[in-house]
């Protein structure tokens, strides 16, 4: 018979939890609308649900390699708009935070009391928080926290707002599932988070051979046949679709994996790029994390995901292959950063588990990450963009539905420094050239407009014929970009074979050719009519 004091003590747990989470959540906070990745992944979505004249962009109308998660953008466009992304995203914050105090619960020695949960939370929490990587970048240049939180090669399981790769969360959560005696729910969860996007099919796949072989260990043959299936099972939808809509003959596909890998996204692939002393100092706190995970149910699975993904990086290393760096085997490091980093703090704890002074001092801590977090959003200390409005204004006001617009856009130059950093704190780069950065200019117009693009370089298309022609379009927009004589014979044709009917310039750079009626100046761009 269940003790009825019991009951009250668990919804204070709860409410506990739910508080920290909250305050998590904050802390650690999100982009505004249209950050980054958001600009390519949400397009198809708002496109779906009629936003503006995206139903007719090109990049629009590629294939899909999300349609789980368009078809969420595509619901909050349609209903309250996109706003509605950014509480969705709050969610997620707060399943993050809760599936990692809950992993920490199986952790052997971890003391479940109240100063100890607190401690946890405010601990965690400052490795996650804003306001301290806005610090790091103002003292150090660098935004160190954030390697406390993110794996390999610039991959990352939450990033700065809500988008497809934030639902790797549920490896997490398939993790610590796992821990607590629930291994089929376990190898659901991570089959379900390659149905929200594709790139987690390798790391869900280890992850789930590693929970495979550690009950084969122990003797439990019926229960690694129900985890197969079960995956089998949630993840086929996601292989099928991915099968039918991404593949190509051989000598298409192995072009668009090298245009992907060596120009579109060389700092998630190249492991020359990004595998340096910081990569290695990772690399040794996840190994700490495994140790101190030695004697819990989750030490074999994450060590064999662990392993397999250092073969296959050493073999993609060995062989320069590009459709195998596009797997990326050293993405399951996204999951084993932020386990160590709760693991870690979690066996602080219980090597000397913390009392009521403690706990104070843990809630103004936390307090302070909280008030930090609010800073941070209210005085736009992150997530800073190019201020390009008075452009998006014009545009959104004016583009009709065949208007296709050329924006000003290069090929940036690869260099050879480190790309595996975080700019989310840092003020907008306008790329220069060797930087190893993303150009940050104009990655919004298609969603801050509503209008269509020609083509960008943030944004690309995943089947392999539409890569090429991504390509084909960068490459034509690159050359009309550096081009400084526009009244050239056949530029006009060449504008109007393409499509397009307006072109972008930098107000630095204004244009001159009979064919180009000016109809927009403002303190950055010039908008050109192609008459």
């Amino acid at each position: 018979m269940s003790n009825p004091d019991s009951r009250p003590a668990r919804r204070r747990h709860l409410l506990e939890a739910l508080v920290l989470a909250a305050a998590f959540a904050v802390a650690h906070t999100q982009s505004p609308l249209y950050y980054s990745n958001q600009n390519q992944y949400w397009l198809h979505g708002a496109a779906i649900a009629g936003y503006g004249h995206l139903a007719g962009d090109w990049l629009a109308t590629t294939r899909d390699p999300t349609p789980l998660f368009s078809a969420l953008v595509a619901g909050a466009y349609a209903t309250a708009g996109p706003w509605l992304l950014q509480p969705a995203y709050f969610a997620l914050l707060v399943g993050y935070f809760l599936t990692a105090r809950w992993l920490v619960a199986a952790v052997p020695g971890f003391p479940d009391t109240r100063p100890a949960r607190i401690v946890f939370a405010a601990l965690f929490t400052a490795a996650h928080a804003a306001i301290l990587r806005w610090a790091s970048v103002q003292l150090s240049g660098t935004d160190y926290p954030w390697y406390f939180q993110s794996g390999l090669a610039a991959q990352y399981l939450l990033g700065p707002g809500i988008q497809p790769s934030a639902f790797g969360v549920l490896l997490l959560v398939a993790v610590a599932a796992f821990a607590h005696g629930k291994p089929v729910t376990a190898a659901g969860l991570a089959a379900l988070a390659v149905g929200c996007h594709g790139t987690y099919a390798l790391p869900s796949a280890l992850l789930t051979l590693g929970f495979m072989v550690a009950l084969a260990r122990a003797g439990r043959w019926r229960t690694v046949a129900s985890i197969g299936a079960v995956a089998l099972l949630v993840v086929s939808p996601a292989v099928i679709y991915n099968l039918y809509q991404f593949t190509a003959p051989p000598s298409t596909a192995d072009e668009a994996a090298h245009i992907l890998a060596a120009v579109r996204i060389p700092h998630h692939c190249a492991p020359a790029r990004w595998f340096d002393a910081t990569a290695g100092v990772q690399l040794a706190w996840c190994a700490i994390g495994l140790c101190l995970l030695r004697h819990t149910m989750v030490f074999v699975p994450l060590v064999v995901a662990t392993a397999i993904g250092i073969v296959l990086t050493v073999v993609q290393i060995e062989t320069g292959s590009d459709t195998l760096a596009l797997m990326f085997p050293w993405r399951i490091s996204v999951l084993l950063v932020p386990v160590a980093t709760a693991v870690v703090v979690a066996k602080a704890l219980a090597c000397g588990p913390p009392g009521r002074r403690a706990e104070r001092r843990a809630i103004v801590g936390l307090v302070a990450l909280v008030a930090g977090g609010v800073a941070v959003t209210a005085c736009g200390l992150g997530y800073r963009t190019a201020d390009e409005h008075e452009l998006y204004d014009y545009v959104r006001a004016t583009a009709g539905p065949q208007d296709v617009y050329l924006l000003p856009v290069q090929f940036p130059g690869v260099g050879s420094g480190r790309g595996a950093v975080s700019n989310t704190f840092t003020r907008p780069p306008r790329a220069q050239p060797g930087a190893n950065q993303i150009p940050v200019d104009l990655q919004p117009f298609r969603l801050a407009t509503g209008a269509r693009a020609y083509v960008d370089f943030k944004s690309v298309p995943y089947a392999p014929a539409e890569v090429l022609e991504w390509h084909r379009r960068m490459t034509i927009a690159s050359e009309m970009t550096r081009r400084s004589d526009w009244t050239a014979p056949g530029r006009r044709e060449e504008l109007r074979t393409e499509g397009i009917t307006h072109v972008v310039s930098p107000r630095a750079k204004p244009l001159a050719a009979e064919y180009l009626q000016e109809v927009h100046r403002d303190a950055a761009y010039v908008v050109y009519r192609v008459k």
